[in-house]
């Protein structure tokens, strides 16, 4: 495989198994993401944008199953890695940004904290360096008092800074690949907002590959 492609799938098929028959949610797609590009999938709702991701990076629900196809990370085929394997993989490999940040995130926990728990976990480092890696990522993100805004729960947050820290928790391992699944949907709707949301773009691919996933190409290059 040319060693420029981060992520190569193919003949990808995902279905679910339903006490009515199998529902296809993913069909025969195949797609390479080269190293340090962006690539768009614009699809209407429901044609299976998420689900593809979700197969990616193995976060499918029961009754969920990936049944065929190939899905290799730097050559790695993630198809055949065990559950331990594939936690290994996600965060420190590849980043996800989900769609949905106030159901993504723990509501009794601060947010720089579940941030840098995810660094704890993949790289050896110290409480107080991590704190502050969390809070160089807040910044390179949008997140303005940052120090105020890492003791923050989730609820404490609007809309936007909530997608803002799920951005800053897909780059704070520096991954391979971030999969973006709609990663400005939450934020405002305002002229300010949508520059500041246009921004996000380049710390998204600044020193990594993404591949975003939207409804419709004006956000998907927000």
């Amino acid at each position: 495989m040319d060693n420029a492609i981060v992520l190569n799938v193919e003949h990808l098929c995902t279905s679910f198994f339903t006490q009515h028959g199998e529902v296809k949610a993913v069909n025969d797609v195949s797609i390479s993401v080269p190293r340090g590009k962006i690539i768009g999938i614009v699809g209407e709702s429901g044609c299976g944008k998420s689900m593809m991701a979700r197969s990616i990076v193995r976060l499918l629900r029961y009754p969920g199953k990936i049944v065929s196809g190939s899905i290799k990370l730097s050559g790695k085929e993630l198809t055949e890695l065990s559950e331990h394997e594939m936690s290994t993989v996600r965060g420190e490999e590849i980043g996800m940004v989900f769609q949905e940040p106030m159901t993504s995130l723990n509501p009794v926990m601060r947010v720089g904290l579940q941030v840098r728990e995810a660094l704890l976990l993949h790289r050896k480092v110290t409480p107080q360096e991590a704190k502050a890696e969390v809070l160089r990522i807040f910044r390179k993100v949008g997140i303005s008092e940052s120090e105020r805004r890492y003791n923050c729960y989730p609820h404490e947050l609007s809309g936007g800074l909530r997608q803002r820290v799920m951005i800053a928790m897909a780059m704070i391992c520096r991954p391979k690949l971030v999969i973006a699944d709609e990663p400005t949907t939450a934020l405002d709707v305002t002229v300010e907002a949508a520059q500041r949301a246009m921004r996000l773009a380049p710390a998204l691919s600044s020193f990594r590959t993404t591949l975003a996933l939207s409804r419709r190409c004006a956000t998907m290059y927000m």
